[in-house]
């Protein structure tokens, strides 16, 4: 097995050519979790080139797309013509050849998306917020609204306060929720504080544990990304022209989780 690795349009594109054997899992494996350690917009696994898939790698194709679901801005998706590979995998995610997949991941970053840099000042929650309505208007989001908008001032104070520039927020509307990210320059994880009782503040992480169905953070030096996802229950993903469409719930993680 051959694998080449290329990034494009904030892409991974991994490239598989010859044989492809069960030893050769473990390999592919690594290569798709190192390149989610990069926060793409998602990964390409294209398999059009390899001419040969041993059973136990059709079989591992299940355990490298759920890789996607570690970090939740990310997704797995292949280019593929075997029928094996093709009947291993979700519709969704096998594509005829690469360029059609990096076109659904480009798609699907589009929709309902939005990342803003924040000034690293007390305006900078500020902003947040105002980044929050006009986001949740556009899309007609009223249903979570003002939860986003909690956990997004309490997220942005936290790495405004505890942490270095620069500072972004990132928004996206997903399968029955709203995944909230914040990117801060300091790679420690965020700390509980204790609060008195008659304390206006402290208690933001107390709040981002009542709101939000899961929340964690990543490490990637010199910086992190601490993330929460809001329930949108019985709620579907707005297309890019604003029209709701169904589409399955993926696989969740457990509150309080933190991503790999």
């Amino acid at each position: 097995m051959l694998l080449r690795q290329e990034s494009k349009d904030g892409m991974s594109v991994l490239s598989v050519t010859g044989s492809v054997r069960e030893q050769d899992t473990r390999s592919l494996l690594g290569a798709v979790a190192f390149a989610l350690q990069e926060q793409p917009r998602g990964v390409v696994v294209d398999l059009v080139a390899a001419t040969v898939m041993a059973p136990g790698a059709v079989l591992a194709l299940d355990r490298i797309a759920r890789l996607g679901a570690s970090w939740p801005s990310s997704t797995v998706v292949f280019a593929a013509t075997s029928p094996a590979v093709v009947s291993a995998l979700p519709a969704g995610l096998v594509h005829p050849d690469a360029g059609a997949a990096a076109r659904h991941l480009a798609h699907e970053a589009g929709v309902g998306h939005e990342q803003v840099q924040l000034g690293h000042t007390l305006e900078g929650p500020a902003q947040a917020r105002a980044a929050v309505l006009a986001w949740s208007e556009r899309l007609g989001f009223d249903d979570v609204r003002d939860d986003v908008t909690l956990v997004v001032s309490e997220m942005v104070t936290n790495a405004v306060r505890h942490a270095a520039p620069p500072v972004a927020l990132e928004l996206r509307a997903e399968a029955g929720r709203v995944l909230i990210c914040v990117h801060d320059g300091t790679p420690e994880p965020p700390e509980r504080r204790p609060a008195p009782s008659d304390a206006e503040g402290g208690r933001g992480l107390l709040l981002v544990d009542l709101i939000c169905e899961a929340h964690g953070v990543r490490s990637h030096p010199p910086g992190k990304t601490v993330w929460a996802a809001v329930s949108r229950p019985h709620q579907s993903v707005a297309h890019s022209d604003g029209v709701p469409g169904p589409v399955p719930d993926p696989d969740g993680v457990s509150r309080g989780e933190q991503a790999p």
